[in-house]
């Protein structure tokens, strides 16, 4: 993946993040704010109403005057007016009231919230009137959109660059499968751009020979027509890891089996072979899968092995180790002796092309097994944990 489009991809995923996250944060602070107001407002109506009850039903009493309205107890900023049905204002209490028409319910005035109700007191129709300063209220309301306001501006800020941050990390996954894919392509351009070069050398030479004293280079053909060929099955049986069915698998039968089939090249190298099994161990697993394993990690074992060399397999309780003497891998390629095509030979001579131990690794991802790979003096040891 080029830098620009990486950036690019990173970029896009910050934005989309930035401004979902904002758009959430602006719904939550105008939901706050919206919720607080109306609580307020709830809060004040129940105040007026209750005042202007009170008031009412103290108007109403026939053996009072409105004398008894002043030990009525209201809060600083609330006011209360009592008009009769002359528009004459016949009481007032902490503030004078503006009122050039009467009305009943709630009203707004400049700043100010009004509730007006009437009574009747004998024959006479009185207007009970009680009102609240909103100024304070309303600075409060002010000062607190102000907070969300700026609140939600640094949250999204933050977000916006932590955003930017985890990019990274949500597209380092992307961007080391990409650069993976494209050493995978490069490095199968070059492991069969070789075998078709020695099928065609030899197709020509076949041709110059006019098909006479062709034996050795049908052999050449062959040979590397069966190199190709197991390249392409391992690259489909990669495809195809745990498809078919699972069924409980004896690990030590299968290590023996493959120990079985190996012993041809086990011989040609003269190495000892020690089988320590202190458990039985199984597993639900693909029977082909688990061959494949095993197969792959003692085949390795033996191909970099010294000649007269060991290989020793400890199989413990969900532990099996497999140790053996060779070159020690270095440190810094340990982890990548896992990946496709890839060979601690630089000049891509070593016997195989790669693929062994990345098969190894996606068997043991596909199910959830632990690979530890130890290299100490002149020996190597692969550890698969259960």
């Amino acid at each position: 993946m080029k830098l620009d489009q990486f950036l690019k991809a990173r970029f896009k995923i910050t934005l989309l993040i930035s401004a979902i996250s904002t758009f959430i944060l602006s719904a939550f602070s105008g939901s706050i704010y919206y919720f607080y107001k109306e609580q307020i407002l709830y809060e004040i109506s129940d105040e007026l109403k209750g005042i202007a009850f009170e008031v009412s039903k103290t108007v109403e009493n026939p053996v009072v005057d409105f004398s008894i309205v002043k030990n009525i107890n209201i809060p600083d900023d609330t006011y209360l007016c009592v008009y009769n049905y002359d528009t004459k204002m016949v009481f007032y209490k902490n503030k004078l009231c503006n009122i050039s028409r009467f009305f009943n319910g709630f009203n707004i005035i400049k700043h100010d919230v009004l509730f007006g109700g009437s009574v009747k007191k004998g024959d006479t129709l009185y207007y009970v009137y009680v009102g609240k300063d909103l100024s304070r209220i309303l600075a409060s309301l002010e000062k607190l959109k102000l907070i969300l306001i700026y609140t939600t501006f640094v949250i999204s800020t933050a977000i916006l660059v932590f955003s930017f941050l985890i990019s990274k990390r949500i597209l380092s996954p992307i961007k080391e499968a990409f650069d993976k894919q494209e050493r995978f392509t490069q490095n199968v351009s070059h492991d069969l751009r070789t075998p078709l070069t020695v099928i065609s050398t030899n197709l020509y030479l076949i041709k110059q020979k006019k098909f006479k004293n062709i034996e050795k280079n049908i052999e050449n053909i062959s040979k590397t027509v069966d190199y190709m060929k197991s390249l392409v099955n391992d690259l489909l049986f990669i495809s195809h890891i745990g498809e078919k069915e699972k069924k409980k698998v004896n690990i030590n039968d299968i290590i023996k089996k493959q120990l079985s089939i190996l012993s041809p090249k086990i011989e040609e190298k003269s190495l000892g072979v020690l089988v320590k099994e202190e458990d039985k161990l199984e597993i639900e697993a693909t029977e082909t899968d688990m061959e494949k394993l095993f197969f792959n990690l003692l085949e390795n074992a033996i191909k970099y092995n010294y000649k007269n060399g060991e290989i020793i397999v400890n199989i413990k309780k969900k532990t099996v180790s497999i140790k053996n003497t060779g070159k020690s891998i270095d440190k810094e390629n340990i982890d990548k002796i896992f990946e496709r095509f890839y060979r601690e030979d630089r000049s891509r001579t070593s016997e195989g092309y790669g693929l062994g131990l990345a098969i190894v690794k996606e068997i043991a991802d596909h199910y959830r097994l632990r690979i530890k790979v130890k290299s100490e003096g002149v020996h190597n040891e692969f550890v698969i944990k259960f």
